[in-house]
C-alpha cells in the first residue's frame, strides 16, 4: 500500500514540476507515446509526444513489403496477410492507424525526427526478414537511411536478427547496438567479438534471473528489458542495476524512476 502511495505521489511531482529529461531518465516508450489520446503505435503523433515529453528514447519498427518498400510497422501480418506478400499501396489502401493517421514510411518517419529537437533518441528496431536477400536488402536500407537523415549521433539500433546486429555495428561502431535476447542465448563474449554494445531482455528474464544485468555489465554490456509496464517489476530491475526500460507507459516509468 504504502508503494501505490507513493507512486501516485511522484507521479502527481513530475506533472508538476514538467517532463523535462534528466540524468535519470532510463525509459523508452514502445513505439512511441501511444497510450495518450490521439496516438497511435509506430505513429508520427506517438514519435513527437514521445519527443515532446523528454524520454530517453522512442522505439519504432522497420521493414520491408513486397515491393521492397520500407516502412514502420510493427506486425508481420496485415488481416492474416504476411506484409512481405503485400504492396505498400495494398497497405495503404487496406489500413488506416486507430488515430486516422496513415502508416509511415521510413523516410517519412526518420525525417520527421530529424527535424525535431530534443535528446530523445530514436531506437530503431530492424524487423528479422523472411529471406536472407530481404534481411541483406533491409540491413542497407537501414544504414542508408541513418545517413541520408544525418541522424548517426542521435540513434540506436535493436534486432532480433542477429545478423543485423552484426552487420549494422560493423557499419556504424559509433553507434550503440543492442540484441533482443529473449532467452540469453547468445554469449556475452560473442557479442563483445562481433562490436554488439547492449543485450535488451524479455523483462520475465531478468526478474527470474537479475544477475544477468550484473554479468552483463561485468562484461562491459548495457541492459535493457522490453515490455515492462508494472512499476514495482521496474523498480526491483532498476534496483538490480537495469539501465534501461521499454514501456508501454513511459509517461508513468519517468514519473517513478526519476526518484531512482
Amino acid at each position: 500500500m504504502k508503494r501505490i502511495v507513493l507512486t501516485i505521489f511522484v507521479i502527481l511531482m513530475a506533472v508538476s514540476c514538467g517532463k523535462e529529461a534528466t540524468q535519470k531518465n532510463r525509459v523508452i516508450a514502445h513505439r512511441g507515446f501511444w497510450q495518450t489520446e490521439g496516438s497511435a503505435q509506430n505513429s508520427l503523433t506517438s514519435l513527437r509526444l514521445a519527443m515532446d515529453n523528454g524520454f530517453y528514447g522512442s522505439e519504432c519498427d522497420i521493414q520491408l513489403t513486397a515491393d521492397s518498400c520500407f516502412i514502420v510497422f510493427h506486425d508481420s501480418k496485415l488481416n492474416g496477410v504476411y506484409l512481405e506478400n503485400l504492396t505498400f499501396a495494398q497497405i495503404l489502401a487496406d489500413t488506416t492507424l486507430v488515430n486516422g493517421e496513415k502508416i509511415s514510411t521510413v523516410d517519412e518517419y526518420f525525417s520527421e525526427f530529424a527535424c525535431h529537437g530534443g535528446n530523445t533518441k530514436l531506437i530503431i528496431e530492424v524487423k528479422p526478414q523472411v529471406t536472407e536477400e530481404m534481411m541483406s536488402l533491409s540491413i542497407e536500407r537501414t544504414a542508408e537511411a541513418i545517413k541520408k537523415f544525418d541522424i548517426r549521433d542521435r540513434v540506436e539500433i535493436i534486432s532480433f536478427s542477429y545478423r543485423a546486429c552484426k552487420e549494422l555495428a560493423g557499419i556504424f561502431p559509433d553507434i550503440p547496438v543492442s540484441f533482443l535476447d529473449e532467452t540469453h542465448n547468445v554469449s556475452f563474449s560473442q557479442m563483445k567479438q562481433d562490436g554488439i554494445d547492449g543485450i535488451d531482455y524479455e523483462y520475465h528474464c531478468i526478474l527470474e534471473n537479475p544477475d544477468l544485468i550484473e554479468e552483463a555489465h561485468s562484461k562491459g554490456f548495457i541492459v535493457d528489458v522490453w515490455t515492462a509496464n508494472d512499476p514495482e517489476e521496474v523498480i526491483t530491475m532498476v534496483e538490480a542495476g537495469l539501465d534501461y526500460v521499454t514501456t508501454n507507459r513511459p509517461d508513468l516509468m519517468l514519473a517513478v524512476l526519476e526518484e531512482y
